[in-house]
């Protein structure tokens, strides 16, 4: 989706990596985000881990908690040594050096105003984790566009939902074809790949860097198929 003076909204594409604590707390570990109007800059989103427990202010990691994030690390993703190595690695260099911290609430929030648009709207995917990640970091006030891909007769044919998640209205939707899988979601990268055929430079499956490259190939899809003018329509 290219710059235009004229667009009245912007589109906020975000993804967050986190794990949970005692059930009921998650460990903010990195993100990254952007948005409809630079189509190519990603800004990641670094610092100490934080701590979003339920109805407690946000705050960093003590180093206590940061040991149990890496024990919970460890069990949740013993069968996925990729993913796993790669959390354990950004934590460690993360708590290891001295640097700028971007994964905070006000820089967030700022990214998301910074601009003479009138209405922001966030785009998630499959985002009911990260919806509730941005309520607790008391981010609240923007829609959310939410973009799922589920097969919804049961005959391995996928399509892509643009769904209000506020509401769970379903705006748009556009089928993409089949996909052999038993399970009716397709993931990001299942999705990703049956409509674009760059080859894209990626770190790791679930990196937060390489989700915001796979949200905004498949948001730009769906705009040209759409059109950004009835897109906008919904957000009023």
């Amino acid at each position: 989706m290219e710059c235009n003076d004229n667009l009245t909204h912007k589109f906020v594409i975000m993804d967050f990596e986190f794990s949970m604590i005692n059930k009921t707390s998650i460990v903010l570990i990195s993100g990254a985000i952007s948005n409809s109007l630079d189509r190519f800059k990603i800004r990641t989103l670094e610092g100490r881990p934080l701590l979003l427990a339920p109805n407690e202010e946000v705050r960093p990691m003590r180093d206590q908690e940061f040991c149990q994030a890496i024990k919970k690390i460890n069990q949740i993703f013993k069968c996925n040594n990729e993913f796993r190595d790669a959390c354990l690695k950004k934590l460690n260099i993360i708590c290891s050096k001295n640097k700028i911290n971007n994964l905070t609430p006000m820089f967030i929030e700022n990214y998301i105003l910074k601009s003479d648009n009138e209405i922001n709207v966030l785009v998630l995917w499959n985002g009911d984790s990260n919806k509730r990640i941005l309520s607790r970091l008391g981010i609240k006030q923007f829609p959310i566009l939410n973009i799922v891909c589920c097969d919804k007769l049961f005959n391995q044919t996928y399509s892509i939902q643009l769904e209000k998640i506020h509401t769970k209205e379903i705006i748009f939707e556009v089928e993409i074809g089949t996909f052999n899988k038993t399970r009716r979601m397709l993931n990001l990268e299942e999705t990703h790949d049956i409509i674009c055929s760059k080859n894209h430079k990626i770190k790791y499956a679930n990196d937060p860097r390489t989700n915001v490259k796979f949200i905004k190939c498949i948001f730009d899809y769906v705009i040209r198929k759409q059109r950004y003018e009835n897109l906008i329509k919904h957000f009023i």
